[in-house]
């Protein structure tokens, strides 16, 4: 994955546009497909940070929402949960 600094240095090379998607490509170390993906502004975003993520406890136990011998929080009914308000913010988007 590319550094944001790469991308920004990228975007400024194509905002100026004195040179070309190859020789920006060239000068920043990327392909030039790359440049072209930056340039259309179809970039992929950065993947969601852990940042609600609870480290597991020592000794498993047993998970009161699915059930599961575990090491608590259990990560399948974190991520089921994670899942959900996704799915709950994209059908709100879409109305």
């Amino acid at each position: 994955m590319l550094s944001d600094w790469k991308v920004g240095q990228v975007e400024v090379l194509l905002r100026k546009g004195l040179v070309s998607q190859r020789e920006i490509a060239r000068r920043c170390g990327v392909s030039r497909g790359t440049v072209r993906t930056i340039s259309l502004g179809m970039r992929r975003q950065r993947p969601p940070s852990n940042e609600g993520f609870v480290p597991p406890e020592e000794n498993p136990q047993r998970c009161p929402g699915c059930g599961g011998l575990v090491k608590m929080p259990c990560l399948y009914c974190q991520l089921r949960q994670m899942s959900r308000e996704h799915m709950r913010a994209r059908t709100a988007a879409k109305q």
